[in-house]
Order: C-alpha cells, then sequence, then structure tokens
C-alpha cells in the first residue's frame, strides 16, 4: 500500500494572488456596470415624463436607490480586498 500521508497544502504563489487581484477588480467593473444601470433605473422612474402611476415610480426610485447603495458597498468591498490581496502578493514575491 503506498504511503498516503497528508500533506500540508501549498502556500499561494503570487501568480495565484495576481489572478485572485484580477478577478476582484473584474467583478468591481461588473458591479460598476450595474450601478450605472440602476442609476437608470432611478432617474427614469423619477422623472416626470413617465406615464406610470406615482405609486409605481415612487416603488421603482426606492428599489433603485437601495439596489444602488447596495452595490456602492460590495464594489468598495471588493475593491478593498483586491488591494489587500494584491500588497499581499507583492510583499510576497
Amino acid at each position: 500500500m503506498p504511503d498516503q500521508s497528508l500533506s500540508a497544502p501549498s502556500a499561494p504563489t503570487f501568480s495565484d494572488f495576481q489572478k485572485l487581484v484580477d478577478n476582484l477588480y473584474a467583478i468591481a467593473a461588473h458591479i460598476d456596470d450595474c450601478k450605472r444601470v440602476t442609476n437608470a433605473m432611478y432617474q427614469s422612474a423619477s422623472s416626470s415624463d413617465i406615464g406610470a402611476p406615482y405609486e409605481i415610480n415612487k416603488c421603482m426610485e426606492d428599489v433603485s436607490k437601495n439596489l444602488f447603495t447596495m452595490l456602492w458597498e460590495v464594489s468598495n468591498e471588493i475593491l478593498s480586498l483586491a488591494e489587500a490581496f494584491e500588497k499581499r502578493g507583492e510583499a510576497k514575491s
């Protein structure tokens, strides 16, 4: 029977950190796209040119405002993580 002893996982390499950082920045960019769409929804709902009832416009404004705020916070957190991993990766290289 071959030796099947458990070995410790290998430490992440600089390229692993760089891939993670690149992925986090890509996710943040997609979130920025979502923020632009959400902002457009808000502008559309708050425009007086829309023929929808007031209640629908108000609901759409509230939803888009809350969604934009959540996306903003998530984007900031992801960018903070990316920067921290980037610094950690640079320190290890």
